[in-house]
């Protein structure tokens, strides 16, 4: 659809009453999800009117949504163009324009847009979010950390936890460049900022346990697992293997039910336990341990899978038959295996 530019005898005003019924067709087209019966109003109303900034506005707003972006860029990209827009419709405009790039992928413009509309507004809490996001993905972090700063001070939010995760991220970045060093050296800043970031103590272990520092990478994970107990499956083997390498084997089992302890929840340590129990040939409490598992989180497949194995080991056939059934029922309820009926 082609619209029309403004000028004397090119365009006819339509009264308020025909805009207010135009608006209230789209909104009803839009909560129906019927996005073309949104657009037909609308496109109607900017052909016969050209001055209806809202209308053009609200057109770019649906051609996003759509999925549309080049329309949508379209719009905004002409009405900035435009000598009689209003301050205000400028600056909205330029917002559209700006998440237009966005949506669209286009980084470096995302960018630029979003800088513009900052420097109209320079506490402005989306476009300094949006920077602080889309500098982070450029890998430009300084420019990711002035945008949390100011953001963070814009909005009184104590940008701490923001802060330490950009720390996080540019870790992550410099890891795979190489830079080990220098990646230690971020996840340490990021861990003055939030010492309870799990994912950078996570990080730190695994450049200490690279030196050859088990007991400081230990430590480190030990940190991890108390911040964020839904890192125990990447955790636990780790844990269990470094204290072994250090002579002190026992200590995992007695680290596990500590925490089991402290919260009986914790079922990823409770399945860490029995998978150590059985490991050392003790299958009954083993198994204790993993019907605890599945009486809390019946639909557990590692856990499901843990039992079987124990029953497997200990020859128990009938009972490893069974548990393996129950694997695989559970395994098709969660969609990860092809049901009987599609194999038949």
């Amino acid at each position: 659809m082609r619209f029309r530019r403004g000028g004397p005898g090119r365009s006819r005003k339509v009264d308020a009453a025909r805009v207010e019924e135009a608006f209230r067709r789209a909104l009803v087209a839009v909560l129906d999800d019927d996005f073309e019966g949104a657009e037909a109003p609308l496109a109607e109303l900017v052909r016969d009117d050209s001055t209806q900034i809202e209308v053009y506005l609200a057109l770019g707003q649906l051609y996003r949504r759509r999925g549309e972006i080049s329309r949508a860029l379209r719009v905004h990209q002409n009405l900035l163009l435009r000598s009689d827009l209003a301050p205000e419709h400028r600056e909205r405009a330029l917002r559209g324009l700006a998440r237009d790039f966005r949506k669209g992928g286009f980084l470096t413009r995302a960018i630029s847009a979003y800088e513009e509309l900052r420097d109209r507004k320079p506490r402005d809490a989306e476009a300094l979010a949006a920077l602080t996001r889309l500098r982070a993905d450029a890998h430009d972090f300084d420019g990711a950390f002035e945008a949390q700063r100011l953001l963070a001070r814009a909005t009184g939010a104590d940008g701490h936890e923001a802060e330490a995760r950009l720390w996080l991220e540019k870790a992550e970045a410099l890891l795979a460049e190489g830079r080990n060093d220098e990646a230690r050296r971020a996840l340490e800043k990021g861990l003055r900022r939030d010492p309870g970031l799990a994912e950078a103590w996570l990080r730190v272990g695994e450049l200490e346990a690279e030196r050859g520092k088990p007991k400081r990478a230990l430590e480190a994970w030990q940190k991890a697992l108390a911040a964020d107990r839904r890192l125990g499956a990447q955790l636990h083997p780790r844990l269990e293997a470094t204290l072994a390498a250090l002579g002190r084997p026992r200590e995992f089992e007695t680290g596990l039910r500590a925490r089991l302890e402290a919260d009986p929840a914790d079922s990823g340590a409770r399945l860490a336990l029995a998978r150590s129990l059985a490991a050392r040939g003790d299958a009954g409490a083993a198994l204790a341990e993993l019907e605890a598992v599945l009486e809390r989180e019946p639909e557990r497949v590692d856990a499901h899978a843990a039992r079987a194995r124990v029953l497997a080991a200990e020859g128990r056939e009938a009972e490893a038959a069974k548990a393996l059934a129950e694997l695989l029922d559970v395994l098709e309820r969660q969609g990860l295996l092809a049901t009987r009926e599609t194999l038949e």
